[in-house]
């Protein structure tokens, strides 16, 4: 989770990023140096609970407050695991991701008081954009309203992106995973089912990981096969249906599939009912029925890639500052 403002503590750890100003630019100007997390002088001890923030099947996560600087951040606890013997493996998708803007910052790689792993993270302030779209709910306001929703999908691609072009897969895609602050930036959160996707000698052969941990509404079709394994244009491709799922329940301001049905009807929406798609009903632009159906291809190969739908009209022919000020203003008012 990220803050708003990044503050630096006495050992200089913190790092402050700027938003690119398009998702292209964005993506191609690489954080030089990478930051990489510190846990050298840090301790849990060193820091004071707020509030909790939320807990899931594999960690717990608490609002933060630096004893000395008084500054605030989400420490994140892991207590289990997606994948038996992964243990580490979010921490090692963490360093491999450090210092790009739109996914989310580590500050330092901690233990906890029996050996599990802790997590210093940026806070974002105005929660996850499965937050937002509640709030909106509860406000009587319905779904994002395109303008903001181009902005807020062309920072989720961008931060997609940044961890594809690390070779990470991160296969939990969906509103909750995507944090937001009150500036209107948006990142990528949680790494509990992220997998590395090259390995090896050179740490350049692909590997074939298993693609089954996650939450199975956001689930493309093929990771429904029991036992289910991709390589990295596979993993890569899931984590573009959870995202196209993602801005489709942005828009609609609902879920697009259930969570209470059970796995098997779970498996009939998704891969056998008619195609996942903005319905015909709904006003909405061609070019937004386009992205959503890039993403929703129920083939893999069919799939856009992020580099694709970095370059899709509907993210590429925004007025970049209106739609930033637009999802600025609905995160705000949602706070």
């Amino acid at each position: 989770m990220a803050c708003s403002v990044a503050p630096a503590l006495p050992n200089q750890m913190f790092h402050q990023h700027q938003v690119g100003a398009a998702p292209r630019q964005a993506m191609t100007r690489a954080p030089t140096p990478p930051a990489q997390p510190a846990s050298h002088g840090v301790r849990l001890s060193d820091f004071e609970w707020i509030d909790d923030l939320g807990a899931g099947g594999f960690a717990r996560v608490s609002k933060v407050r630096h004893r000395r600087s008084g500054a605030v951040f989400a420490l994140k606890i892991s207590y289990g695991t997606a994948y038996p013997g992964t243990e580490d493996e979010e921490a090692e998708v963490l360093r491999r991701a450090a210092g790009w803007p739109h996914v989310v910052t580590c500050h330092a790689l901690l233990r906890g008081p029996f050996g599990e792993p802790a997590c210093v993270l940026e806070f974002m302030d105005a929660g996850c954009l499965g937050r937002v779209l509640t709030r909106r709910q509860e406000m009587g306001m319905g779904g994002i309203p395109e303008p903001a929703l181009a902005e807020a999908a062309a920072q989720c691609v961008v931060g997609l992106a940044q961890l594809h072009a690390r070779g990470l897969a991160h296969l939990d895609v969906k509103p909750d995973n995507f944090l937001a602050n009150s500036r209107g930036e948006i990142k990528v959160g949680d790494f509990n089912t992220a997998r590395i996707l090259y390995g090896g000698a050179g740490g350049e052969r692909p590997l074939a990981v298993p693609i089954t941990a996650g939450t199975r509404c956001y689930f493309s079709p093929e990771r429904f096969v029991p036992g289910a394994c991709a390589g990295p244009h596979g993993a890569m491709a899931g984590d573009v249906w959870g995202l196209g799922i993602t801005v489709l329940e942005l828009f609609l301001g609902r879920f697009v599939v259930s969570p209470e049905l059970s796995d098997a009807g779970l498996e009939l929406v998704i891969c056998h009912s008619g195609p996942l798609r903005v319905p015909e009903e709904a006003e909405a632009s061609a070019e937004l029925r386009s992205f959503v159906a890039a993403c929703l291809q129920r083939e893999p190969a069919r799939r856009a890639t992020v580099t694709q739908l970095l370059m899709h009209p509907f993210l590429a022919h925004r007025d970049v500052q209106a739609s930033r000020r637009a999802l600025r203003e609905i995160i705000v008012e949602t706070l």
